[in-house]
C-alpha cells in the first residue's frame, strides 16, 4: 500500500513537470516556496533577518498581484491621499502608493508574459490592451528628454524624467485602463474612494472640532494628525483635492443605487464631504467645486435653466454666509502672503521661461531657479515649487513640453466627450457627466497646486477613462 502511494506521488511530480496542460500557476506558487525557502537558507548568514523578511513578502506579494493584479489597483486606491506616508532611506522618498503602483504593473507584465509563452495563440491575439492617449504621452515625453539638455545636472534629471514623468502614464493611467473591464470593479473602485474620501473628509473635520482655541470656527479644516504622523500632509488643499473627486465619485454611486436607505447614506456621504469641503476655506477647491456643479447643472437640464431658478435661489442663501466668512478670512495678514508668494512665483517662472521659451531650463529646475533670485529668498526664504502646472511646464520644458502635455490633457478630455455622446441611456449619461466633473475639477485644481505627476491627479483620471468606456458601449 506504501508503496503504490509512493508510485503514485512520484508520477504526479514527474507529471507536474513534464505536461504541457499543467496549471502554470500551480507551478509558479511551488517556485515561489522554493525561492523563499532557499534564499532565506543561503542569505541567513550574511545577510540581517530583517531584509531576508522584506525580500520574502516582496515575492509573495508579487505572487498574489500576478494571480490577483486588481488587489493592487484596489490598494492604490484605498492609499492614493497619502502621499506623505513614504519609505524614507536617506535621499530617497517615494510614497508607498507609488511602491504599490510599480509592483502592480510588474506584476502585470509577469502575468501576461506569462499567458504569451503558455497559452493559445489565439487567445494571445485577442487580448487588447488600452493605450489611452499614448501617443501624446509619448511627445510629452520626448520633449521632456529634450530639456534634460539644459539642467546643469544631468543624473537628478534622467531620474526626474523616469519618475515621476513617464511613471505617472504608467502606473496611474495605463493600470486602472486594462484591469477595470467590467461594471461590478469599477463600482468596487468607486466604493474604495468613497472609503479614502470619508477618511479625509473625517481627518478634516476633527482638525476643525478639536482645534484648540476661543472658537472652532476660527479654525479651517487640515489633515488631522494620528500619533503624531499625517499621511495626507499638512496643508489644507491636500483635503480640497480629495474631495472635489470624491464627491462627484460618490453621486456616481447615488445613481447606481436602487435602494433608498443606501441613497440615503451616500446623500448624507456628499454632504458631509461638502461640508468640509467648504470649512477648508481652499479658494482652489471652492472654484472646482462650483465649476463641477455647474458642469452638472448644464449637462442635466441643458437649457431648463428658468425652471430650476428656485435651486439657485436656496443655493446662494447657503452659500453666501460662507462666502462672507471666506472674505473676511483673507484679510489674515498670511493669507495676504500667501497670495504675494503665487504671484511672484508666476512672474518668476514667465522671467525664466523666455531665458529658454522651446525646450525650457530642464526637468526639475524650478525650485533651484527660483532659489537663486534674490528677491524671492529675501521675502519668502525657502523656495517652493510652482502652484500650478502652467508654470511649472513652460519654465522647465518650454512651450513644446506646455503644448504637449496640453495636448495630451485635451486628448484625454475629448474621449470624456465622445463617451457621453455614445451613451445611450439617460443613467449612463450622467455617470459620464459626473467623470466629466473629475476630469475638469482636477485639471483645474492643478492650475493652483503642485500635484501634476502624482497619484492624487492621475489615478481618478485613469479610472474615470475606464467608466467612460463601460458605460459608453
Amino acid at each position: 500500500m506504501i508503496g503504490g502511494e509512493n508510485k503514485i506521488m512520484s508520477q504526479f511530480i514527474k507529471n507536474f513537470f513534464t505536461k504541457k496542460e499543467v496549471d502554470h500557476t500551480l507551478k509558479l506558487y511551488l517556485w515561489v516556496v522554493v525561492f523563499v525557502v532557499g534564499f532565506s537558507l543561503m542569505a541567513i548568514s550574511f545577510i540581517q533577518p530583517t531584509y531576508i523578511l522584506l525580500v520574502d513578502l516582496l515575492v509573495i506579494i508579487m505572487v498574489v498581484l500576478v494571480e490577483y493584479p486588481r488587489l493592487g489597483l484596489y490598494g492604490m486606491i484605498l492609499f492614493y491621499p497619502f502621499l506623505n506616508w513614504q519609505l524614507v532611506r536617506g535621499s530617497i522618498n517615494v510614497p508607498y502608493v507609488d511602491i504599490l503602483a510599480s509592483l502592480t504593473l510588474l506584476a502585470l507584465i509577469i502575468r501576461h508574459a506569462i499567458r504569451f509563452f503558455y497559452s493559445d495563440k489565439q487567445d494571445n491575439k485577442k487580448t487588447r490592451y488600452e493605450l489611452p492617449g499614448l501617443l501624446m504621452a509619448l511627445v510629452f515625453f520626448a520633449v521632456c528628454a529634450l530639456s534634460v539638455l539644459n539642467n546643469q545636472e544631468l543624473v537628478p534629471a534622467f531620474k526626474y524624467l523616469l519618475r515621476p514623468i513617464v511613471f505617472f502614464y504608467l502606473m496611474f493611467v495605463l493600470i486602472p485602463s486594462n484591469l477595470i473591464n467590467s461594471k461590478q470593479i469599477f463600482k468596487t473602485a468607486l466604493h474604495l474612494f468613497l472609503i479614502s474620501g470619508l477618511f479625509v473628509a473625517i481627518s478634516g473635520f476633527l482638525s476643525v472640532i478639536l482645534s484648540q482655541g476661543p472658537s472652532w470656527f476660527v479654525y479651517r479644516a487640515v489633515p488631522f494628525s494620528f500619533a503624531g504622523f499625517n499621511p495626507i500632509g499638512g496643508n489644507h488643499n491636500a483635503i480640497a483635492e480629495i474631495l472635489i473627486v470624491i464627491i462627484p465619485l460618490t453621486l456616481i454611486l447615488y445613481l447606481l443605487s436602487t435602494k433608498i436607505k443606501q441613497r440615503g447614506w451616500y446623500v448624507l456621504a456628499i454632504l458631509f464631504m461638502t461640508l468640509v469641503l467648504l470649512l477648508t476655506f481652499s479658494r482652489s477647491g471652492w472654484l472646482v467645486l462650483l465649476v463641477e456643479l455647474l458642469i452638472l447643472y448644464i449637462m442635466r437640464y441643458k437649457y431648463k435653466f428658468n425652471r430650476y431658478v428656485i435651486v439657485a435661489i436656496i443655493f446662494l442663501l447657503v452659500l453666501v454666509p460662507v462666502l462672507t466668512y471666506f472674505t473676511a478670512w483673507h484679510q489674515v495678514d498670511w493669507i495676504k502672503s500667501s497670495n504675494s508668494n503665487r504671484l511672484l512665483l508666476t512672474s518668476l517662472s514667465f522671467s525664466h521661461f523666455l531665458d529658454h521659451p522651446i525646450i525650457g531650463n530642464g526637468l526639475n529646475t524650478f525650485q533651484s531657479l527660483v532659489g537663486r533670485t534674490f528677491i524671492y529668498t529675501v521675502e519668502f526664504g525657502d523656495p517652493l515649487e510652482s502652484h500650478g502646472f502652467v508654470q511649472k511646464l513652460l519654465t522647465e520644458t518650454g512651450i513644446l513640453g506646455f503644448l504637449s502635455f496640453v495636448g495630451l490633457l485635451i486628448y484625454l478630455g475629448s474621449k470624456y466627450l465622445k463617451g457621453y455622446a455614445k451613451a445611450k441611456f439617460l443613467t449612463n449619461k450622467r455617470i459620464i457627466t459626473c467623470l466629466m466633473m473629475v476630469f475638469v475639477g482636477l485639471v483645474l485644481f492643478e492650475l493652483f497646486s503642485t500635484s501634476y505627476f502624482v497619484a492624487n491627479m492621475w489615478l481618478p483620471i485613469g479610472v474615470g477613462l475606464a467608466g467612460v468606456k463601460l458605460y459608453s458601449e
